[in-house]
């Protein structure tokens, strides 16, 4: 069976990509941002190698345009930018 691991699980990406799974009675293990934060290395790290994902579905994204250039922008950048780099090198 192939080990998927789903990223922003309760995102609207995330949350459909479940539905969909769900519907199709496929197994995964999925992650909101407090069940792993993509932004901690050694926790994206930590996961995989206990996981061992075959297919990762990287959902996580900081989505608060309004804010992404302004007051937000660190957590865009820590989100979007560091995040998604765990995950890339995780994987």
């Amino acid at each position: 069976m192939t080990k998927i691991l789903i990223t922003g699980a309760n995102g609207q990406l995330g949350s459909e990509l479940r539905n969909l799974l769900d519907e199709r009675g496929v197994a995964y293990d999925a992650f909101d941002s407090k069940g792993l934060d993509i932004t901690d290395k050694q926790a994206v790290d930590d996961k995989f190698d206990s996981l061992k994902p075959a297919v990762v579905y990287h959902c996580a994204a900081y989505t608060a345009v309004d804010n992404a250039e302004d007051e937000g922008k660190q957590a865009n950048w820590q989100v979007n930018e560091d995040g998604t780099r765990n995950v890339a090198e995780a994987a």
